[in-house]
């Protein structure tokens, strides 16, 4: 729970004060000029308490404080001081979080992943921060970013990173599994972006992949296929969000778009889009978030690599019903409705853990670029549980398909 409090403005008098100069006090890891740029209260004009309240606050979500007050002080005869006190975290600003899934199609066939990432933040005066990710099972992976501010506002920044992964790919043929391929795939590559905002960013960045396809289950004869990529990469994602786990209003959005070229080292050449909307409403205790994705893969190249260009669809909200990515294809189409209701206007535990009972209703599709597989219109839905417990949101989640699919899901802390 948050200990701090929004000081209000102390005038030596009803009139709202003219402030003549802004002074910081600060014992967090961050610069002065880091604070002082998220203040905008002008001088010589009168203080705006609102917007003041609103910096405040945004001051405080950068995750460096403990607490954050203002005060007005007189500064000699008529002058008027705005204080800006800013107190870091005792506790740290390094961040742990775990995540665990699980999904069983009831019928023999499983997937289990569980994950962490660490933040470490205030790695220099302008806030840099370094943040890793590991996670095992059938998709693991490592990751690990850093993300260097280039200016006092954080408005422009780089992020070099490597990463590595090997996960399940299932390849189907007229709707029926032919094959599972392993793949692994290494890279690295550099991004460099702007902060549109305090909610909004754009990346432009290069990347170099290579790695590897075998088959995991079907025919051995099959040889083992190495694969290089290479690609420019422009992201752009917006998320304001009230809450990243059952949330009541606010919006989040992703869309990112690659160009794999043979002049970085690219095996072909083909472009990949890939866009996520979720937006959330409520009324009441009720909850609807609209919501889905698109992915395309546009190519000229006929021989370009259907388990290496694939996107993968299958999981709870993700056309329930099948398990964790089950689906593959080059290209596919989502959309949905989540709906949920808080049951308890006050917990039931003695922990803060509100419990939410919900549901979906999804429609989409997964295809390949040529004939050789389609999966129709895929209708599913949901019914699911939910707490959102201090570690991570506890969901258990039932789903079927028109495809007589049906899993059981269980996704506790956060997914990655």
């Amino acid at each position: 729970e948050r200990t701090t409090a929004v000081a209000a403005a102390r005038a030596p008098s009803s009139r709202t004060p003219v402030i003549d100069a802004i002074r910081i006090e600060n014992d967090s890891k961050v610069e002065d000029e880091v604070i002082r740029h998220y203040i905008r209260q002008r001088l010589g004009e009168p203080l705006n308490v609102e917007r003041l309240q609103d910096d405040m606050s945004t001051l405080y979500g950068l995750d460096y404080f403990d607490q954050v007050e203002y005060r007005i002080r007189r500064d000699g005869p008529g002058d008027n001081v705005l204080v800006i006190y800013a107190r870091g975290k005792r506790s740290g600003t390094d961040f742990l979080r775990l995540g665990l899934n699980l999904s069983d199609d009831l019928r023999g066939d499983s997937a289990f992943n569980f994950g962490a990432s660490y933040r470490i933040n205030g790695l220099n005066r302008l806030g840099g921060e370094w943040l890793t990710r590991v996670q095992i099972g059938d998709h693991q992976e490592l990751y690990s970013e850093f993300y260097q501010p280039l200016d006092v506002g954080s408005r422009y920044f780089i992020a070099p990173y490597i990463g590595g992964e090997a996960r399940n790919i299932e390849q189907l043929e007229r709707n029926d599994p032919i094959a599972e391929y392993r793949r692994e795939r290494y890279g690295f590559g550099l991004n460099v972006g702007r902060q549109i905002g305090n909610k909004a960013e754009i990346r432009l960045g290069i990347g170099h992949d290579w790695g590897s396809t075998k088959v995991h289950v079907g025919p051995r004869e099959t040889p083992e296929e190495s694969f290089t990529e290479g690609f420019y990469v422009l992201r752009y994602s917006l998320d304001d969000l009230d809450d990243v786990n059952f949330p009541r209003e606010g919006q989040d959005l992703a869309l990112t778009l690659k160009q794999f070229d043979p002049s970085l080292g690219s095996d072909s050449r083909y472009r990949q889009l890939d866009l996520h909307l979720n937006k959330a409403l409520s009324y009441g205790y009720n909850t609807f978030v609209l919501g889905g994705g698109l992915g395309r893969t546009l190519s000229t190249d006929s021989d370009t690599n259907v388990v290496t260009s694939s996107f993968l669809l299958g999981g709870a909200w993700q056309l329930s019903g099948y398990r964790q990515d089950a689906l593959s294809g080059q290209n596919y189409g989502l959309a949905r409705l989540i709906y949920y209701h808080q049951l308890t206007q006050r917990s039931l535990f003695p922990l803060d853990t509100p419990v939410y009972l919900g549901g979906s209703l999804e429609q989409g599709r997964i295809w390949n670029r040529d004939d050789d597989y389609d999966s129709g219109n895929i209708s599913a839905a949901s019914l699911f549980l939910g707490l959102d417990t201090p570690l991570g949101p506890l969901k258990f989640t039932y789903g079927l398909s028109d495809q007589g699919e049906h899993a059981f899901y269980i996704n506790l802390g956060n997914s990655f």
